[in-house]
């Protein structure tokens, strides 16, 4: 087992360090409070996918971010396991965060002045159930993560900044990792192999979106642990169908402990 989720929200309130004449100085950082440790989900106790608070993600970006993210992750497996011919998974991919995460939030994303775009996320799920051209589908998806980006720029508190990022980047990755544990106590299903899936892809994108930022904001360390918990998760998720024989789960746990370490 992965064992406790990575405290992110906790590292956020222990301040940067940016280097200034070659030295390094502590910067403080505003102090978000911490969530609890997502439980349940579709992976069961332990795994990764449950934990979204709305009433925390109106003024916390960190749990905001995961939230848009979250969605991320299962357009991301959608359409990958679509782009297989794997309709009805994907189709089922792209309906679950409509009920299990938007709704949740959308008088939240209202009030943060965020466009409502449900009725985007249901035109890709009914297109992949009714088995529209690859196309059709790749512009609904298209559709939803140009929204997402969007709503990027309404998240609440100090927002999307260097700091938060990499707290975002840290839980979906831990998120996977738990995903990958609940995914071996079911061999024989595909789809909680699958959530995890997009919950590493949804990581690996926003850490290839971030990177800059990262870099300019001195947080090398952690940036560093954070491609090492990628490079475990690519082995653990090589691709969106599920491969025949599982891969080892000890380097994902070592990779999540050095991450853990970095970010405390």
């Amino acid at each position: 087992m992965i064992g406790r989720r990575v405290s992110t929200k906790m590292w956020l309130g222990l301040g940067a360090f940016t280097l200034v004449g070659g030295t390094a100085a502590a910067q403080p950082a505003p102090a978000i409070p911490a969530a609890p440790a997502a439980q349940g989900g579709e992976g069961g106790e332990a795994g990764g996918e449950g934990g979204i608070d709305p009433a925390l993600a109106e003024t916390d970006p960190v749990e905001f971010l995961v939230a848009m993210d979250v969605i991320a992750a299962h357009y991301a497996a959608g359409q990958d396991i679509y782009r297989l011919g794997e309709t009805q998974a994907a189709g089922e991919m792209f309906a679950h965060p409509i009920a299990e995460v938007y709704a949740e939030l959308e008088e939240v994303l209202a009030r943060l002045g965020v466009a409502d775009f449900r009725e985007a996320m249901e035109r890709a799920s009914a297109l992949a159930l009714d088995r529209a051209p690859l196309a059709e589908v790749e512009q609904a998806v298209a559709a939803v993560r140009a929204a997402l980006h969007a709503a990027e720029a309404q998240a609440p508190g100090i927002g999307a900044t260097p700091k938060v990022q990499a707290a975002v980047i840290a839980d979906m990755a831990d998120r996977a990792a738990l995903q990958y544990e609940a995914a071996l106590r079911e061999p024989d299903q595909l789809e909680p192999y699958l959530d995890g899936y997009g919950l590493y892809r949804a990581a690996a994108d926003r850490a290839a979106r971030a990177a800059p930022e990262l870099r300019a904001a001195h947080l090398a360390p952690v940036h560093e642990a954070m491609l090492d918990m990628l490079a475990a998760l690519a082995v653990a998720y090589p691709t969106a169908n599920r491969p025949a024989a599982p891969a080892d789960s000890g380097p994902l746990q070592a990779a999540a402990e050095r991450l853990r370490l970095a970010l405390n």
